[in-house]
């Protein structure tokens, strides 16, 4: 495994991810996304935390001679005031459950470390979603905090817990 930069070749991937509406809960996309516009996006993307504010990568596994893009992990919400960011992950579903995602947490945690000279890295989790917060805790995380009726999903609000990284 290894995360890797993004490539025209990931279109497909990103448009997978980006237009599941499972995930629209615990982020802040309202409307699906275009193939135009994650062309676009693929296309622009400085991979520069400090232009973005954002930095993203490709989960990719190998196997044999056979190379896939499984998912993508990114740090957002950058902050270099305060030496921070908020880590995304997101693996598709036939891959998820096999360790890809604590792989590529402790890969972008070296990056945050000794590359962009982050002191934190923290997520945001919607508190029902035990495997997520294993994971994290696994990972090196520890718990943050609770924000109360933090994220709606069009019915109900729902309290977030907010994991956190001290690299």
């Amino acid at each position: 495994m290894r995360l890797r930069a993004l490539e025209p070749e990931d279109l497909e991937l990103l448009y997978t991810i980006e237009n599941d509406t499972e995930m629209w809960n615990v982020g802040s996309q309202t409307a699906p996304l275009s193939r135009f516009h994650l062309r676009d996006y693929i296309a622009n993307n400085a991979c520069d935390i400090y232009k973005d504010e954002q930095v993203r990568y490709i989960i990719e596994v190998t196997e044999g001679k056979r190379k896939e893009a499984i998912g993508i992990i990114d740090l957002f919400n950058f902050s270099p005031q305060h030496n921070r960011a908020e880590l995304g992950v997101a693996i598709l579903k036939k891959h998820e459950g096999c360790g890809y995602a604590q792989r590529a947490i402790s890969e972008i945690s070296k990056i945050g470390k000794n590359i962009i000279h982050l002191k934190q890295i923290y997520a945001i989790v919607p508190e029902e979603h035990h495997a997520s917060l294993r994971m994290l805790e696994k990972s090196g995380f520890c718990f943050g905090g609770t924000l109360k009726e933090w994220l709606y999903n069009g019915e109900k609000y729902a309290n977030a817990t907010i994991m956190q990284l001290f690299l």
